[in-house]
């Protein structure tokens, strides 16, 4: 039986290593008759060039901030047709729900410092559909964010003043339509994490800082819509 067994595993083995050989040798057929009638970069382009291709550069505003964890600034290089990666900023004392949990919504006496704000770099794949003018896209962001904000409860020693710091971890998922002009539209939804590193709790003259050493994380979340201008070729 194991005799059997070991001749019809060579049979086998022998048939299905003739047929990949043909296999190999009809797609080899293919690909010189295909290089033979197209250059290579003709044929690379042919794989993702569009009719609305992606210039070298893309300068955004995220707008919606102004309603949430502030407005954000953002340059992405862009190649490839479908890959962007750049730094952004973003001013968190312009956004209302950020004003709203630092003040605990406008209740408190609190007072955010206008020197509240996030650098952070982002990467995003925007997949093209069709003639490449509608592209949806998923993407990663890593943010360093700086808050301030301060109480001044009257006494001689001043305002007192948080200070912290976290970093800020999101998912990007949206969609962007370019236009025949440089202008594109970006729609799109971050979820993610804000893990605090940092935060410092002093009077304004009093006798030195006391750090408490408070940190947490807190799950966070926003819509965003884009205004873009792509730049240069």
């Amino acid at each position: 039986m194991r005799k059997l067994i070991v001749v019809f595993l060579t049979l086998f083995l022998f048939s299905f290593s003739n047929y990949a050989s043909d296999v190999i040798k009809d797609l080899n057929k293919d690909e010189n008759l295909l290089l033979s009638n197209y250059s290579l970069s003709d044929y690379n382009k042919s794989l993702i060039s569009t009719e609305y291709d992606l210039s070298l550069m893309n300068l955004q505003v995220e707008v919606m901030g102004l309603l949430f964890f502030g407005p954000q600034v953002s340059l992405d290089f862009q190649f490839a047709n479908m890959v962007a990666v750049g730094p952004y900023v973003r001013w968190n004392y312009a956004g209302v729900m950020y004003q709203g949990i630092v003040t605990d919504w406008f209740t408190d006496g609190s007072t955010a410092s206008p020197a509240s704000y996030g650098i952070g770099v982002q990467a995003k794949i925007l997949i093209p559909i069709g003639s490449g003018r509608h592209r949806p896209y998923a993407g990663f962001s890593y943010e360093r964010f700086r808050g301030e904000d301060s109480y001044d409860p009257g006494g001689t020693d001043g305002k007192h003043i948080w200070e912290y710091k976290s970093n800020i971890m999101l998912v990007n998922l949206g969609y962007r339509m370019l236009t025949e002009s440089s202008f594109n539209l970006s729609i799109g939804l971050s979820l993610g994490i804000s893990q605090e590193t940092e935060n410092k709790d002093y009077y304004e003259f009093g006798d030195g800082t006391i750090d408490y050493n408070l940190t947490s994380t807190r799950f966070i979340g926003m819509l965003q819509i884009g205004l873009g201008w792509q730049l240069g070729n």
